[in-house]
């Protein structure tokens, strides 16, 4: 060709970073990091119901002796603070976790300016038991998927899908196994669901649950609550678990980020690969089966960014993580992350 030709990355520029109340030092830390590290400086907005921890971790930059102005912190609503950010021509890229209806205001706002965005939005997870799955194991690792940090979580599992064979087994153990879930005060080392965000989300959560009533659902476990004195004005829920629910409601379909699950039953792996699928959101699920080439098999037919096998929650911070259709854009991770904090430029020197 009579050219030397070869690729430099460079960093993108301001990054915007707007993270979201569920896990809020855990996932704002895990944007500032890549960021940074590739050469960037950042603009953060913690979401306004989980700001303190935001706060405090500023402090802990200025004692690790980051240098000022390359983290930043922004403190405010969606609305104005944020609005702000992404619609500002100066920033370059925006990673964001939180709402699909959020995202979609931050794609129309920043798409005037051809921005890189990153959106790690909601998921309506499934879980697939089969017949030959270890139930010792399966249970307590969905029951956990489940109803971890009280279902706020985004990759918490919502639908669980249950072979006919072991259906009323695995019913009847699941629900026995939540009852252990202690709901009650976070700072007693048995907790293990404490309260949810606020009273607004508490009120939402619950009136899926009065939806479950008038559809003519089964609630197969919902626990009174038992709490001390100093916790009873608290916005905490006992796990839900609902049965006799069809496909087609919206506790089938929509994200409720709180401790309800729905179990249904199944018969044939085309037909829970269909009913998996069959909801707007792709962000992970977990298969439960000793047959090696059924759970490969059905990990690449369904429609996720992540299919754990016999396990939940098992992150290589090397795998790139996000989610399809309306779980999201793009993927974070090590290279990926790479890949989104950097501009690839080349440069083309005639060596004829």
């Amino acid at each position: 060709m009579g050219a030397l030709n070869y690729t430099v990355r460079h960093a993108a520029g301001v990054a915007v970073l707007i993270s979201p109340w569920n896990l809020p030092l855990y996932l704002l830390t895990f944007k500032i990091a890549p960021a940074i590290a590739f050469g960037n400086t950042v603009v953060c907005k913690p979401s306004e119901m989980t700001s303190l921890t935001a706060w405090m971790l500023c402090q802990v930059l200025i004692d690790a002796g980051v240098p000022s102005g390359v983290v930043n912190m922004v403190f405010g609503t969606g609305p104005k603070a944020g609005s702000a950010l992404v619609g500002h021509p100066d920033t370059r890229l925006i990673s964001f976790t939180g709402s699909t209806a959020t995202a979609e205001k931050i794609r129309s706002m920043s798409a005037p300016f051809c921005k890189k965005i990153s959106l790690e939005l909601g998921g309506k997870n499934a879980a697939v038991i089969f017949g030959d799955a270890d139930l010792e194991k399966a249970i307590p690792a969905t029951v956990r998927s489940s109803f971890l940090n009280q279902g706020e979580i985004c990759l918490c599992t919502s639908r669980i899908f249950v072979h006919n064979s072991i259906f009323h087994d695995f019913l009847a153990k699941f629900c026995a196994e939540t009852e252990k879930f202690t709901v009650g005060d976070p700072a007693d080392s048995t907790t293990k669901v404490g309260a949810l965000i606020s009273r607004e989300h508490l009120a939402k959560v619950k009136a899926y649950i009065k939806l479950a009533k008038d559809e003519g659902c089964t609630l197969a476990s919902n626990g009174d609550l038992q709490l001390p004195d100093r916790n009873k004005e608290g916005y905490f829920l006992s796990p839900v678990v609902v049965t006799n629910v069809s496909d087609s409601s919206r506790l089938m379909k929509e994200e409720i980020f709180g401790p309800v699950t729905c179990v249904v039953p199944f018969e044939r792996e085309d037909e829970v690969v269909e009913r998996v699928n069959d909801v707007p959101y792709g962000l992970c699920a977990t298969l439960w089966s000793q047959d090696v080439n059924r759970v490969h098999r059905i990990a690449h037919k369904i429609q996720v960014g992540t299919v754990w096998v016999n396990s939940w929650l098992v992150r290589d911070l090397h795998m790139p993580f996000g989610g399809v259709k309306a779980s999201g854009v793009g993927r974070e991770g090590i290279n990926d992350s790479a890949e989104f904090y950097t501009e690839t430029k080349v440069i083309s020197i005639d060596t004829k």
